[in-house]
Formats: C-alpha cells, sequence, structure tokens
C-alpha cells in the first residue's frame, strides 16, 4: 500500500503530526515475557509429545498463546491511540486559544 493509502484509510496520522509524538512502547513487557515464555513452552509441548496427548496439550496452550499475544499488542495500540487523541485535543485547545 502506498502512504496515500494508508492515510485514507486512517492508519497513518497527518503528516503535520509526524515526528510529534513519543514513541516509546505502549506494549506490558513483563506480560509480553510471560506469553512468549508460555508460547516456547507450548513449542516445546508439541515438540516433545511426538504425536501424544503432550502435544494435544501444546497445542491447545499454543493456541492460548496466540489469543494472549494478540489482546497484549491490540491493548497496547489502543493505549497509544489513545494517547495521541489526547495530544492531538491539546494541541487544538492551544491553537484555538491562540486565536483567540
Amino acid at each position: 500500500m502506498s502512504l496515500k493509502d494508508l492515510s485514507e484509510h486512517g492508519i497513518l496520522l497527518p503528516q503535520e503530526e509526524w515526528g510529534a509524538h513519543d514513541l516509546h512502547t505502549s506494549v506490558n513487557k513483563v506480560a509480553l515475557v510471560a506469553a512468549l515464555l508460555f508460547g516456547l513452552a507450548a513449542v516445546v509441548l508439541m515438540y516433545l509429545g511426538g504425536g501424544t496427548s503432550l502435544t494435544f496439550v501444546g497445542t491447545v496452550m499454543f493456541l492460548a498463546f496466540m489469543g494472549w499475544i494478540t489482546h497484549i499488542s491490540m491493548k497496547a495500540i489502543n493505549v497509544q491511540a489513545e494517547q495521541f487523541a489526547e495530544e492531538r485535543e491539546q494541541v487544538i485547545e492551544e491553537q484555538q486559544s491562540a486565536d483567540e
């Protein structure tokens, strides 16, 4: 996709806001590490299971891991979007008060 397509779909911030926001991640690092270790344990169980019930347990754990990591990522995206919206509102309020 081009930058124009991304902008039209609302995925990109407006160009005047590029570089204006704090770029630190809002991902909960403890939860992320815990999820990754859980996923690693699931893969190890699937490998060591050799087709037995341990493989099935590992598969269920891996599916849970996929849901968990998706939840962590989506939560971080929502937190960052809310932060950008608040910053955008503050800038608009400052511009309006400066115009008056």
